[in-house]
């Protein structure tokens, strides 16, 4: 006996169960059909856990009933060509009932068991000796046959026991549905909070709708968002629901000791009311149950999130599961704002640094004039992106030519823009000023408002090339001495005085004089090439650069000959020194007074 049933019949209904006590079965008269039936029921009837003795029973009492319905049809009567099969199972008893269309037949008073040699009557006998209980109804409207069998003493008290856990199960589903149905209303509140928060313009406004989501999902009365700041390292209150925020403070000096105790051991506080603690006092609202989570990114703490409820009730854990998913999803958010804002701020400095280093490659001449009889060449290379130092060469008045070399104290943007404007107002002033000295003075006058606001000031050196009267005069205010050499090696210094530009109002300057004579040879520069720096060669002193200087004169060597052996002496094209950024801003000027 097998518990498949066979190939279903084409024509077979359907069949379905309409309780949990409860099954029917309607397809056509066929004697597979009866087959597909009985099958079907010996399959409801095990799911209640009948035993193998009572299944087989009624597995053989209704294929003999079913197989009655199938033999008494009429095929001509197509209304009588369908029967249905229902079984009931009860506390201490199993009935099924059998209704067909067929002619019928005559139900006897007894059925005993047939002689060997006849073709019918065991069926009934059968049916008969397996039930306890049955009635054959013959009728018009359909014949009814109805059978009944109890169940043994041992079965109907194994059935109950069973039935009984089957209940407990079913009530722990339904817990469990439970559970499940919240924390499908949690998950729907996340989701509901997360669309909500891209709308969101402020991180106050992002947490207090975050806390006004938990609030309603955890059923809690109050809840604070506190976070570290960035600044000051102080818990700062973010966003308060249902309490008055709190006041700032040191994380571990907490006013309030569950959360004190949360950020001291990085784990959930507890907040319970029993007979021996009162209720904690947080930002004035009296809470009887709750909890302080602290959230943290990596080892760095990053805020805490406190639900609390003014009943004894304490969070369970689909409460707690719900705090620690929303304080994950403010950390990250948190994060994003912060990383999103620092990219905006480091775009603006870039952009103003950019802004400032080609202001700053605005000072430099693109190329030095082409002056009869002279040469020039200039090199600067910033310690950073930008810096304050500049050099400028210029035609002077008819009679010669104006050369400027300054360093703004200090480097990067602010040093960049005050040597533009030291510089524009150098170049509006060579012509109506006929000293190197005048023009300083009248720059110092006009540039002393600005640089004592911003507390700077410039050294600068200011040189004219007179070659009406052959003259080099240079006024030096606190920069690198301006060096002058003959083509025969006498060396005049061009040394500095007090005080650098900017720092008088009203100063008086003076001027150094030397003769220009063919085959002069000026540097000017700053105090970068006296600057230590590492794995770049560098001169000790300005007496070093002065004594280098008049050796190479003495050559003859050009100004293009001279920057490229100045270069080579600072290191610059070194592979060590392209690894190794400057101390300070690199800046020199050369020119060179050739014969006719």
């Amino acid at each position: 006996m097998t518990s498949k049933p066979p190939t279903p019949d084409p024509a077979a209904a359907d069949s379905n169960r309409v309780g949990g006590d409860a099954w029917i079965w309607r397809g056509s008269t066929t004697l597979q059909a009866s087959r597909e039936a009985t099958v079907g029921a010996r399959e409801f009837l095990q799911a209640h856990h009948l035993p193998d003795a009572e299944l087989g029973s009624w597995e053989l009492l209704l294929a003999e009933a079913c197989n009655n319905a199938v033999l008494y049809v009429d095929p001509a009567k197509p209304e009588t060509h369908h029967w249905e099969l229902h079984l009931v199972v009860a506390a201490d008893r199993v009935t099924a009932r059998i209704i067909d269309h067929s002619a019928g037949f005559e139900w006897p008073e007894t059925a005993g068991l047939p002689d060997d040699d006849s073709e019918s009557g065991r069926g009934l006998f059968i049916i008969t000796a397996l039930t306890d209980y049955r009635q054959y109804r013959r009728s018009a409207d359909g014949n009814r046959l109805t059978l009944e069998r109890r169940l043994p003493a041992a079965v109907t008290s194994e059935l109950a026991d069973m039935r009984r856990r089957l209940a407990q199960t079913e009530t722990t589903l339904d817990e469990m549905t439970e559970e499940l149905a919240a924390s499908f209303e949690s998950l729907s509140a996340i989701f509901r909070f997360t669309a909500e928060s891209r709308q969101t313009a402020t991180l106050e406004e992002f947490g207090t709708r975050m806390l006004e989501h938990l609030a309603t999902v955890t059923g809690a009365d109050c809840g604070m968002l506190r976070i570290v700041s960035p600044v000051t390292g102080a818990l700062t209150t973010l966003a308060h629901h249902g309490c008055e925020a709190m006041a700032d403070c040191q994380p571990d000096h907490s006013p309030v000791p569950p959360e004190a105790a949360a950020v001291r051991t990085r784990q959930d506080q507890w907040i319970e009311a029993t007979t021996d603690t009162v209720s904690v006092e947080h930002g004035s609202a009296s809470i009887q149950a709750g909890l302080i989570h602290p959230f943290y990114d990596g080892d760095q703490l990053m805020g805490v999130l406190s639900l609390g409820r003014k009943r004894a009730e304490p969070m369970h854990a689909g409460d707690v599961s719900v705090i620690h998913t929303f304080a994950e999803f403010f950390a990250q958010h948190l994060l994003s704002r912060r990383q999103a804002e620092a990219a905006v701020q480091a775009s603006a400095v870039r952009r103003e640094i950019e802004l400032a280093a080609t202001i700053q490659r605005s000072l430099l001449p693109r190329s030095l004039p082409n002056l009869p009889h002279f040469s020039a060449v200039g090199h600067c290379e910033s310690a950073l992106m930008v810096g304050g130092d500049f050099y400028d060469l210029m035609p002077w008045d008819t009679n010669g030519y104006l050369f400027v070399i300054a360093d703004v104290m200090g480097k990067g943007v602010g040093a960049s823009m005050m040597a533009a404007v030291t510089r524009s107002i150098i170049r509006s002033l060579p012509q109506i000023d006929q000293s190197p000295a005048s023009l300083l003075e009248r720059a110092a006058r006009l540039l002393y408002a600005d640089f004592e606001h911003l507390e700077m000031f410039v050294t600068i050196a200011v040189g004219m090339v007179d070659t009406k009267r052959s003259l080099i005069r240079v006024s030096n205010l606190g920069h690198c001495p301006v060096l002058i050499c003959s083509p025969d090696g006498i060396l005049t210094s061009a040394e500095p005085e007090k005080p650098p530009l900017g720092l008088e109002e009203d100063p008086h300057y003076s001027e150094t004089s030397v003769p220009l004579v063919p085959g002069t040879r000026i540097l000017a520069y700053t105090d970068g090439l006296t600057d230590p720096r590492d794995h770049r060669t560098h001169f000790e002193t300005p007496e070093d650069v002065a004594r280098w200087f008049g050796e190479i004169v003495r050559t003859g060597a050009s100004a293009a000959a001279i920057k490229s052996a100045l270069l080579d002496r600072l290191g610059s094209d070194s592979p060590t020194a392209n690894a190794s950024p400057l101390v300070d801003d690199q800046t020199f000027l050369v020119i060179a007074c050739d014969p006719s």
